[in-house]
């Protein structure tokens, strides 16, 4: 009887941490967001409370801000989307948004390559990766 109600609590555990880990990876993962954001939006982005706009505008707070109201010139199709159909950076529009920009705003500047702007940013191609990614944008307060 002892072994019994044993293995059931341990069948208990196990079945509540690969349930904490399911959610998880649902959810997305900040720790592993954060990395992505370093490699795919550090080089232009600042993600610092310091706030300070670069090669990008500055990413603090991002989640659930209205889109283009950061004082920086951002491009004319970017700045006519937001406010003509203005939106938030909220889960979809970041999903949106990380799946393919020129989709969401063609003809944006994140995701032309020119002299002036080496580096292009053409979107994130796995879902679990863009979860994580806005896991970390979300923590960003």
């Amino acid at each position: 009887m002892k072994i019994a109600h044993v293995l059931t609590l341990i069948m208990a555990i196990l079945v509540l941490l690969l349930a904490g880990i399911g959610y998880k990876r649902f959810m997305g993962d900040a720790v592993v967001g954060k990395r992505l954001a370093e490699n795919n939006c550090g080089v232009c982005h600042d993600m610092t409370s310091t706030r300070k706009n670069g090669k990008g505008p500055y990413l603090w707070e991002v989640y659930g801000r209205p889109a283009g109201v950061v004082d920086f010139h951002f491009s004319a199709a970017f700045h006519n989307l937001a406010v003509e159909k203005p939106f938030l950076w909220d889960e979809a529009n970041l999903e949106r948004w990380l799946i393919n920009p020129v989709a969401f705003i063609p003809q944006t500047n994140m995701a032309k390559q020119t002299k002036d702007h080496p580096v292009s940013f053409d979107g994130i191609q796995s879902a679990e990766n863009r979860r994580d990614l806005t896991a970390y944008l979300k923590s960003l307060r």
